[in-house]
């Protein structure tokens, strides 16, 4: 699929969704602000997280009460009517941040998903310590799409790693022992992997046609992507996410 399959598809659901539960009008809003990374994440012990170090926002939307994120490096303050998520455009980075966390707020009010807010304090490592305890982060050659220092950090324990970020403060640096690469590496990478491992903040980046669009294994981890997993059916990692 194309950005453009993914994002009209979405937005199909979400139409069917509005129309199922009754929930078109002008008096139903959305409204969507970034939080600052102590409201974000909490006050974690280490301090290598991208939100932490300003390099990513998260932004909530909450509607009827059910708070919906997105991880994204452009966002805009807004609040509209639900009906124009249907027609937000999806060609640039911030409209996307907007209809994904504004989609994750709306499916986890109806109970169509659950993991829509980021875990805090001492959950990001709660949640690392987890993952290498599953049968896929064992004994594998895995590519981490997104520096999450954590999960870098205890995949290296039984795993060989790789790691592909866009941020170029992290881009040829050392982390954990392994090499950051640029996201040219990742034909290369992928057929060297037998798992990718990729950020779910690939739908607002624009990149994830990249990740379901090849024959490896993929694994989405975090909030951003929960309701769109939940729609298209993708495989994803959030053991303490809210």
């Amino acid at each position: 699929m194309t950005n453009d399959e993914i994002f009209l598809r979405l937005k199909d659901n979400l139409k069917d969704q509005i129309e199922e539960n009754n929930l078109a009008g002008s008096s139903i809003d959305i409204t969507c602000r970034a939080l600052s990374s102590t409201e974000a994440i909490g006050k974690p012990d280490h301090d290598d997280y991208p939100i932490v170090k300003g390099k990513e926002v998260m932004i909530e939307a909450v509607f009827k009460g059910a708070s919906g994120q997105a991880f994204t490096d452009e966002f805009s303050d807004s609040s509209f009517p639900i009906e124009k998520l249907l027609i937000i455009d999806h060609q640039n980075t911030r409209d996307r941040a907007t209809f994904v966390a504004g989609l994750n707020a709306i499916y986890k009010y109806l109970g169509l998903c659950e993991k829509t807010v980021h875990c805090r304090n001492q959950e990001p490592v709660d949640c690392a310590n987890h993952l290498v305890t599953l049968a896929e982060f064992q004994g594998k050659k895995i590519l981490q799409v997104g520096y999450q220092p954590r999960f870098l950090e205890m995949l290296l324990k039984k795993n060989q790693v790789r790691v592909l970020d866009l941020d170029p403060d992290n881009i040829g640096q050392i982390r954990f022992g392994v090499l950051v690469e640029s996201t040219p590496q990742y034909k290369e990478a992928a057929d060297w992997c037998d798992l990718v491992f990729a950020t779910g903040s690939t739908l607002v980046n624009g990149t994830i046609s990249t990740f379901i669009n090849q024959p490896k294994p993929v694994i989405f981890y975090g909030v951003t992507i929960d309701a769109t997993a939940c729609i298209l059916d993708l495989k994803t990692y959030c053991h303490c996410g809210h």
